[in-house]
């Protein structure tokens, strides 16, 4: 892997993602970052310690001659979305993430890259070894299981960090300067399956959707691309009343990625064949029509696999699931007046899954407005409830207020415009950043959001652009240089 990343600046920090990127690290399972990250931390003098979930903060002594500075907190998460394209033969529990250079871009071979946030814990760990960042006290806040609904944060405890300022390393744009954030809440139906065996021999097929761009379920909610499950339901619901039985459906598989891929399989008479796939013909070329723009990539495929004896589900639960699948709202229900083109209130039909005593749909709900998320996450609630599931919704998290008058904000501001001669923009994200917890547990907490560009953060088609990650880790010094003379 040396060899991807020979070259590219700084090479410090390169240095630590392609080491990170070596290493498992879904969510759940990110014991062996842990021990990497300690193992350097220790050899860099810092102290380490762990909270009872396992959260890490690294503390570092203050450079010669800044020791009177305020500690500063620098901070990232350590798990990484796991998504692959169908075909790719990557198991994430085991398998290292295949990085790639493509022209001013790296990228992974066929998953997702982690440079969310794997760029910015690099750049944290690169922070605590360089010998040219000015700096007064440091603390390194790292988190785990943030990309399942920012379950570390949710666990961090009074006093695990004593900064009073903090630097979040995980936004997606360069130049631009996070001040806010929208909370989220997941909500999640189950059916017991009522199954039904068809003692004479039907069709079997399969109906497959994929080719879809997918992406976060926030930060590219607003870019109307297909959702595959959405896309499934619409097919299965038309050839449902002409008669079709269901086996299975399922698709995607993380509640905050839109679902790039979902497949059905099915089961008719020979004498129902033509008149369905007629339909499955005539619906696909429409879909693709209206998608031709926002994801031209999208493909539906089927294939009949035999003739047997099938279970399927009974014909009214299967219509009460469809009807859930066909109406649950899926995509940007508002937007801000007070921020131009920023999502205010979402939501993401985001997995499902057939299992032999459960089916499962999970989705997620976003809003920068406390009420308008209760509100999107009740109207999900009630039509489960009517479609007869049962339904589980979590507490979920706060979004984080902008400050416009933020000490931190003013010295990132100013320190922005000295280095680049550019103003960056001020904006809130339609994501949950760890901001909104953090600074409901450490209150009054001043706190700025920024990073590199990445893009399609959450799909295998993620990258980062070389260049914004040296001009970020420059300014990311500049802001320690800055900050530590505010003593």
């Amino acid at each position: 892997m040396s060899e991807v990343i020979e070259g590219l600046r700084p090479q410090n920090l390169w240095k630590h993602f392609a080491a990170i990127s070596a290493i498992p690290r879904s969510s759940k399972h990110e014991t062996d970052v842990v021990r990497y990250v300690i193992r350097f931390a220790e050899s860099q003098g810092c102290v380490v310690k762990r909270d009872k979930f396992g959260n890490i903060v690294l503390r570092k002594a203050a450079r010669e001659g800044y020791e009177a500075a305020p500690s500063i907190c620098l901070q990232g998460h350590l798990d990484m979305v796991c998504e692959k394209n169908a075909g790719t033969e990557h198991d994430f529990l085991k398998d290292p993430i295949r990085l790639r250079r493509d022209g001013a871009h790296l990228r992974a071979t066929g998953t997702t890259l982690g440079a969310d946030n794997g760029i910015g814990v690099a750049a944290i760990l690169a922070a605590l070894e360089d010998p040219e960042f000015k700096h007064g006290p440091l603390e390194a806040l790292l988190t785990l299981e943030e990309e399942i609904g920012l379950t570390g944060a949710k666990h961090l405890e009074p006093g695990f960090i004593e900064s009073r300022t903090l630097l979040n390393l995980d936004s997606e744009e360069e130049g631009a300067l996070y001040i806010g954030c929208s909370g989220g809440r997941d909500t999640v139906g189950t059916w017991k399956p009522l199954w039904e065996e068809l003692r004479a021999k039907h069709l079997i097929f399969d109906l497959s959707v994929k080719g879809l761009k997918g992406g976060h379920s926030g930060l590219d909610i607003d870019k109307q691309r297909g959702n595959a499950i959405k896309i499934l339901a619409r097919l299965v619901f038309a050839l449902h009343d002409q008669g079709v039985r269901i086996a299975s459906l399922d698709g995607g598989s993380k509640r905050n990625a839109i679902p790039r891929e979902a497949q059905a399989q099915l089961v008719c008479t020979e004498k129902q064949w033509p008149l369905l796939e007629a339909t499955i013909t005539r619906l696909s070329a429409l879909i693709r029509s209206e998608l031709s723009v926002a994801d031209p990539g999208l493909q539906i495929e089927y294939s009949v696999v035999g003739s047997k004896k099938a279970r399927v589900l009974k014909r009214v639960q299967a219509r009460r699931i469809l009807a859930a699948l066909h109406a649950a709202p899926h995509g940007a229900s508002k937007f801000s007046h007070e921020i131009p083109g920023l999502v205010q209130t979402s939501s993401n039909v985001g997995v499902l899954h057939t299992h032999k005593k459960l089916i499962t749909l999970g989705t997620s709900q976003r809003s920068a407005v406390a009420s308008e998320l209760d509100a999107m996450a009740t109207q999900m609630i009630s039509l489960l409830e009517l479609a007869g599931a049962d339904v589980d919704s979590t507490s979920g998290y706060p979004g984080w207020a902008p400050n416009i008058t933020s000490p931190v904000l003013q010295t990132a501001l100013s320190t922005y415009e000295k280095l680049y001669g550019a103003k960056p923009s001020i904006k809130a994200i339609h994501a949950g950043l760890e901001c909104g917890l953090i600074g409901e547990k450490f209150g009054g907490i001043d706190m700025v959001s920024f990073g590199p560009t990445i893009e399609n953060a959450h799909s295998p088609d993620e990258s980062v652009e070389l260049e914004s990650v040296e001009r970020f880790y420059k300014y990311l010094g500049q802001m320690l240089g800055q900050l530590a003379q505010l003593s």
